[in-house]
Order: structure tokens, then sequence, then C-alpha cells
């Protein structure tokens, strides 16, 4: 099986590598969780941006207690952050690893 591979985002670099079946899909299986992940974070992101409108809008915004509902909101919004990028980072190192076991 022929494993082509594109390297780079402005000065685009592809190599083709011949391998077995098993070896290409331990380099797709994390591509593929990259991309479901990457899906997540555009829903979820989507909800918080959601949450802060209502929050903001003087109509849609609960009348008390609302210092507790913004800090909640940006505790939630800083540990999705974090996560996310831990995640990201654990998910770019596995890609790595198996394109250099190629």
């Amino acid at each position: 099986m022929v494993l082509t591979i594109e390297e780079g985002f402005v000065k685009k670099e592809m190599y083709n590598v011949q391998d077995t079946v098993i070896q290409a899909l331990k380099v797709m299986s994390p591509i593929n969780k990259a991309n479901e992940m990457w899906m997540l974070t555009i829903y979820i992101l989507s909800l918080f941006i959601s949450v802060f409108f209502v929050l903001s809008f003087k109509p849609l915004r609960p009348r008390k207690k609302v210092k507790l509902y913004v800090a909640v909101y940006f505790l939630f919004l800083i540990t999705f952050i974090i996560w996310d990028f831990y995640v990201h980072k654990e998910i770019i190192e596995e890609i790595s690893n198996a394109l250099n076991s190629l």
C-alpha cells in the first residue's frame, strides 16, 4: 500500500511511502482522532459563544447572581481550553511518533 504524506502549510512537501496496511492504519487512526476532536471543539466553542451572548444580552441575563454565573462560565471556558490544548498536544505527538516509525 502506498501512503502519501503532505507536510507544510505554505511550502508543501509530498512523500510517497510504501507500507503495510497495519502501519497505514496506525498513522490514520490518530489523524481521524484529531479530526473528530476538531469537530467536537467547534461544537463546544459555539456553545460557549451562545452562552456568552445570553450572559451579556440584557433581557436574557439572569437577574440574581450574575457574577456567580459569569465566574462559573469562565471557569468552564478556561478548563475546556486547557483540556483541549492538552488533548491536541497528545494527538500531535501520537501522529509524529506514527510518522517517525515509518
